[in-house]
C-alpha cells in the first residue's frame, strides 16, 4: 500500500510541474513579437578608387637601384653622361630565360644612341668600354691598343715621322693603367737638373716628337747646361756680356738654332775688314769664350 502511496505522489508531481510549464508557454505565445530597432545608418564617406586606374609611370633609377645597387652606385659616381632613365637603354628587363631568351638579345645595343662613333674599324664598344655603366672607366688592355692609331691619327702620325726612342714603343708603355692616363717624364727617364717638373720637360720636349725640342725663351741657363755642361762652363770662366745672357737669346726657338752674330752686333767693322775676315770668329773666338780685343 505504501508503495502504491508513493507512486501516485510522484504522479501528481510531475503533472503539477507539467501544467506550470504549459501555462508558461501559452502565456508567452499570446504576447505580441517586439519589432527590433533600426540599425544606424553609415555617416558618408570619400569613395574608394576603383583598382587597375592609377596611371602606371616607367621605373625611376632609385627603384631600379633597389636590386641592382651595384650599377646604380657605379653610374651614381662615374656614369658621366650615362646618368639618365635606366630605362632609356634597358627598354626590356627582367625576360632573360636560359635557353629561350639570351642576354645578348635584351641588352642595349651603343649604337642605337652613338651610331659607330669611332667608325667601322672600332665598331665593337664593349671591347674597350668594359663597363657601360661607367662608359669613361676604360682600362688599358690589348684591343685598346689596337684602336690608338685609329683615334689619335695625328699623334700616330708624329710619333712615326719624327724617329726617336718613343717610335718603338707601344703606346701602353708611357699610356699605362687606363685611357687617358699622362705619365710623368721622370717615370723613365732622369731629369737634366735637380728641382725639374713635369712642366718643365714638356715646355721643350714634345711627348710624341721629343727630339723635336722647342726652347721657350725664359729657359734657364741651367737647364741647358745639364746637356751642355762644357759650353755652360766655358761661358761662365768667360766673363764678358754674353755670359749673362740666357742661351735662348742666340739659340732660340727650336733646339740647335744659332743666330748670326750679325743678328745683334749689326756690321761694326769696316768693308776692307769684313772682305778680309770672313766670320767673326776668326778674331773673336766662340761666342761662348769671346777673345778680348780691347776695341
Amino acid at each position: 500500500m505504501e508503495f502504491k502511496k508513493a507512486i501516485g505522489s510522484a504522479v501528481a508531481v510531475i503533472a503539477i510541474i507539467a501544467l506550470v510549464i504549459w501555462a508558461g508557454c501559452a502565456e508567452r505565445m499570446a504576447a505580441p513579437t517586439p519589432t527590433p530597432a533600426p540599425a544606424p545608418t553609415p555617416a558618408p564617406g570619400p569613395e574608394a578608387p576603383p583598382l587597375y586606374t592609377q596611371e602606371v609611370e616607367p621605373l625611376k633609377p632609385h627603384e631600379c637601384g633597389r636590386c641592382h645597387i651595384t650599377f646604380y652606385n657605379i653610374i651614381k659616381t662615374e656614369g658621366t653622361k650615362h646618368q639618365i632613365d635606366c630605362t632609356r637603354c634597358h627598354t626590356q628587363f627582367h625576360v632573360y630565360r636560359p635557353g629561350k631568351v639570351q642576354y645578348e638579345d635584351i641588352l642595349p645595343k651603343c649604337e642605337t644612341c652613338h651610331g659607330q662613333i669611332h667608325g667601322a674599324a672600332l665598331a665593337g664598344c664593349s671591347n674597350c668600354h668594359i663597363e657601360a655603366h661607367a662608359p669613361l672607366k676604360i682600362p688599358a688592355s690589348p684591343k685598346l691598343e689596337e684602336g690608338c692609331s685609329v683615334c689619335h691619327l695625328e699623334v700616330d702620325k708624329d710619333i712615326k715621322t719624327h724617329i726617336s726612342a718613343h717610335t718603338d714603343l707601344d703606346c701602353s708603355s708611357c699610356h699605362h693603367t687606363k685611357h687617358g692616363y699622362i705619365p710623368e717624364c721622370m717615370e723613365c727617364h732622369e731629369p737634366h737638373t735637380e728641382g725639374m717638373t713635369q712642366a718643365d720637360c714638356l715646355s721643350c720636349h714634345p711627348p710624341h716628337t721629343p727630339l723635336k725640342i722647342v726652347c721657350p725663351d725664359e729657359t734657364t741657363q741651367e737647364t741647358c747646361a745639364a746637356c751642355h755642361k762644357k759650353a755652360y762652363d766655358v761661358l761662365k770662366e768667360s766673363a764678358t756680356k754674353h755670359t749673362e745672357l740666357l742661351c735662348t737669346k742666340c739659340h732660340p726657338g727650336q733646339h740647335r738654332t744659332i743666330l748670326k752674330c750679325e743678328a745683334c752686333h749689326g756690321k761694326p767693322h769696316g768693308v776692307a775688314m769684313l772682305k778680309k775676315f770672313k766670320t767673326c770668329g776668326e778674331c773673336h773666338g766662340v761666342a761662348h769664350n769671346l777673345i778680348q780685343t780691347g776695341s
